[in-house]
């Protein structure tokens, strides 16, 4: 889900469910709720609630039949990354000179370690709106390292609006 640019972060506004949508102005709405606008709110599209929807370097889909070699450049879409420079209208398709986003995205492989949990930041080699994409669509290509638990951050933010959910992308030979 995409949000409007034209949300106001500290805010609240109302988000519904459509069902029955035959025109706009037919449909019915149901479970409406009230929630507060954050400035981001990280997510990654998975295909299954794990795996994310991923590219491989040479572009075919990711999967268990088709794993990224190890050391390769994987491509991973997410929304929320917060504002991007220069600001797009709701609905814009992103075309060239592509926008720059306005915070810093990491990607980290995170692994079960002695004291708990560790975590190793990737090699990101482009973190920005996605070409041909609606504004507000990010595309994340960053080098794999192992198919454990991943994570997406923007750490010039508090954790509770920083991070993503984990995600795994399938690695040859893991």
């Amino acid at each position: 889900m995409l949000a409007p640019w034209s949300l106001t972060p500290g805010q609240t506004t109302e988000v519904c469910v459509l069902y029955n949508v035959v025109a706009f102005f037919h449909a019915v709405e149901t479970n409406c709720l009230t929630w507060p606008v954050a400035q981001t709110a990280p997510g990654v599209f998975t295909v299954d609630g794990r795996y994310a929807a991923a590219l491989n370097q040479n572009g075919t889909v990711n999967s268990a039949e088709n794993p990224a070699p190890l050391n390769s450049i994987v491509t991973v879409f997410a929304t929320g990354l917060g504002p991007i420079t220069p600001p797009q209208a709701d609905g814009t398709l992103v075309g060239s000179p592509l926008p720059t986003n306005d915070l810093p995205v990491t990607v980290s492989s995170v692994f079960p370690s002695q004291g708990g949990v560790e975590s190793v930041n990737l090699n990101v080699t482009y973190a920005g709106p996605a070409p041909n994409s609606v504004a507000g669509m990010s595309e994340i290509k960053f080098e794999i390292v192992n198919n454990v638990w991943l994570l997406l951050s923007l750490p010039s933010l508090p954790t509770d609006q920083g991070f993503s959910q984990l995600f795994s992308v399938y690695v040859a030979g893991q």
